[in-house]
């Protein structure tokens, strides 16, 4: 992957983060997009002093004038796009009678229109150079949920029906699209719940927060980002418009207790 250049979307923290250390590793030139700047600036200082191979771009997904100068500023920097990772999300744990409009709206905008808005204004770069990789990241609530994670588990059911669409759309261009599925993975809403317990209380929560994981424990963003890496890159050359859940086997069994 030397020298590929990749977007990832809110990736100052998380997930995302995790995601564009990955593709840095490997040698990838990558543009950080996220909504936070303090944040995002902190994350590429402390990712690699080399600003050949990576730039913060302060970027709304929600807002298309703010995705077409980050897809600008990359191609300014660096020539094309490679790769796009779709990873920005927001969601709102709420019962349905209590879901307000502006909510939905906000879920929506962010979490599916903001991942088409990018690939639409990457996919003419990949066309241009008849290669490219998309992964969009859903999650696990695409395939199987939770009580009140409705408007959440129905934007990442769309994402993953949007992929598989464009995948087929753009194969002929030579343009790949594959969603990835996370489950349960630390970030630092994780961390900092974690960080104000003692050490008893601490060993408790992570057992409670994992009870439902056959591997036993939360995923590391960076195990969500050998993922993306892997599909992002040409090791994965004859995969598309598939759906890879990274969940420690969360996914792949019925759970007969209690949801807790």
């Amino acid at each position: 992957m030397n020298g590929k250049v990749a977007i990832v979307t809110g990736a100052a923290s998380g997930i995302g983060r995790g995601i564009a250390e990955v593709l840095l590793r490997e040698g990838c030139r990558v543009s950080v997009l996220d909504w936070n700047e303090e944040e995002g600036s902190s994350a590429v200082t402390e990712m690699t002093d080399d600003r050949e191979q990576v730039q913060f771009i302060r970027t709304d997904v929600s807002k298309e004038a703010d995705i077409v100068r980050a897809v600008e500023l990359t191609v300014a920097k660096w020539g094309t796009v490679d790769i796009l990772v779709n990873n920005v999300g927001t969601h709102y744990y709420r019962a349905v009678e209590q879901v307000t409009t502006d909510e939905w709206d906000r879920v929506m905008t962010t979490d599916l229109r903001g991942h088409f808005l990018m690939m639409q204004k990457v996919l003419p770069i990949m066309t241009e150079q008849a290669k490219g990789a998309i992964v969009n990241i859903a999650s696990v609530h695409a395939l199987q949920t939770v009580p009140h994670f409705s408007v959440y588990a129905a934007v990442k059911g769309g994402v993953v029906a949007m992929s598989r669409s464009i995948a087929l759309e753009y194969a002929s261009k030579g343009i790949r699209v594959n969603t990835v599925l996370p489950g349960y993975t630390r970030n630092k809403n994780v961390d900092r719940i974690l960080n104000e317990l003692d050490e008893n209380e601490r060993s408790e929560r992570k057992r409670r927060m994992a009870w439902n994981i056959p591997l036993g424990r939360l995923a590391d963003p960076v195990e969500i980002g050998e993922a993306v890496a892997f599909l992002a890159s040409d090791r994965a050359s004859f995969i598309t418009g598939t759906t890879l859940a990274v969940d420690g086997g969360e996914s792949s069994h019925l759970s007969w207790g209690h949801w807790k």
